[in-house]
């Protein structure tokens, strides 16, 4: 049968709970993360501007269907971490596995845990959740994977950036250096996969992480095929050295250094290399501004591109500004809504409603930000109400200055 939270012992689920209230596990690791991805010293400075100066307040709410499976707050008063939440009924194994194997494992493991004292109940939470990771055959090692605005320029100067903090850190103690530059966590991560981008190859004793998917790859040869008509190779000139990344155009024998490539080129050839080594089913994809320099019409092919990303397993998050982004979005939300209604299937490079979340940051006077969700419309699609303010004004000066034209034209 099914297997909930409230099927586990009593006290496990008191450990469970504690353990998301408890300030010093998950809160704590928050805040240490927040600090790592922004390059702060505290997490209190992502605060602009507030009310009460020195106060923060996180909100994490994990739902399903519209229930809420379990909450976490996170308060930040000054330098103290305040957390609280809960965890609801929530369904942890949807069958049990046939194998008699699995169903002595919780045979065990419910005699092992009941009546046993608290001192030892976290250990038996720790048991379970192996156990649990076991019998649901959970994928282990998924990632998220970070392409900042800045990655074409980090793409073209990545070996330059390397080596000289490497030749600066090597120095450190000998030369006075007023501050030894830094990355935010998220930009050094980027970094690091470009610089480990074929380690494999080049160091017998590294282990690299299983390849992509055959819809993943296919995926980057359309790509590569269709938007820019040439392909994305890496170059190492010696075995220790960092990658060069290259572009070769098609029916060309002679590869273009990114540098010396169009913007577009190296705006999508970090999307290329991720999708070709790093992205696999179950891993997190973060872009930002991912129509940075591209043609309107390689705008609405990106929108194909994230689409096919979902739908082969790939959770897909971005920032955009791109107006034909959000229309290429809304038609495939279209498809994928009509193709449910007329067979029940939806088509391989579709998006269903349910599956896409859209929210617009608004700027709120000193007050910081405020953010809003945008429902999906099937007549009008996806369109934040700031874009049509834009688009009218634009067409009230536009008929405005072709009347005074003719005005002009008729006294001539």
């Amino acid at each position: 049968r099914p297997f909930f939270f409230s099927d586990l012992p009593d006290i496990i689920q008191e450990i469970a709970q504690r353990v998301l209230r408890d300030p010093s596990y998950m809160a704590t690791e928050l805040k240490e993360e927040l600090e790592r991805c922004f390059d702060l010293k505290d997490a209190i400075d992502l605060v602009r501007s507030s009310a009460k100066p020195g106060k923060m307040n996180i909100t994490l709410a994990v739902e399903s269907g519209g229930r809420k499976l379990w909450n976490l707050y996170m308060g930040l008063p000054k330098s103290r971490i305040m957390a609280d939440g809960k965890i609801n009924d929530m369904l942890l194994i949807p069958e049990f596995a046939s194998n008699s194997e699995d169903e002595d494992f919780f045979r065990i493991l419910r005699s092992s845990i009941e009546g046993q004292k608290s001192d030892n109940a976290f250990f038996h939470l720790m048991e379970f959740m192996n156990i649990l990771s076991y019998v649901t055959r959970m994928e282990e090692g998924s990632e998220t994977h970070y392409l900042p605005a800045a990655r074409s320029g980090i793409m073209q100067s990545h070996r330059v950036i390397a080596s000289s903090l490497v030749a600066r850190s090597t120095r450190a103690a000998l030369e006075r250096f007023p501050e030894l530059p830094t990355f935010s966590g998220v930009m050094s991560d980027f970094m690091q996969r470009l610089i480990l981008h074929d380690a494999a190859d080049r160091y017998p004793g590294y282990s690299p992480r299983r390849k992509p998917s055959k819809a993943l790859l296919d995926l980057v040869d359309v790509l590569e095929r269709k938007t820019l008509d040439g392909r994305i190779r890496a170059i190492t000139a010696s075995p220790n050295g960092y990658p060069e990344f290259v572009y070769r155009p098609r029916n060309s024998k002679k590869s273009i250094r990114l540098n010396r490539a169009s913007s577009m080129v190296s705006e999508l050839a970090p999307v290329v290399l991720f999708l070709r080594n790093n992205i696999h089913e179950g891993d997190t994809f973060v872009i930002e501004e991912p129509e940075a320099h591209l043609h309107p019409a390689a705008q609405t092919e990106m929108a194909t591109v994230l689409a096919q990303l979902v739908r082969s397993g790939v959770r897909v998050v971005a920032t955009t500004h791109s107006d034909w982004l959000l229309k290429a979005i809304g038609n495939l939300m279209r498809e994928g809504e009509l193709g449910s209604a007329e067979d029940g299937v939806s088509p391989p490079r579709s998006l269903q409603p349910h599956e896409v979340g859209i929210w617009l940051f608004r700027k709120n006077g000193a007050a910081g930000s405020t953010v809003e969700e945008i429902p999906f419309d099937r007549i009008e699609g996806i369109e934040p109400t700031d874009y049509e303010d834009v688009a009218e004004q634009l067409y009230n000066r536009s008929a405005d200055l072709q009347n005074k034209l003719e005005r002009v034209a008729s006294r001539a």
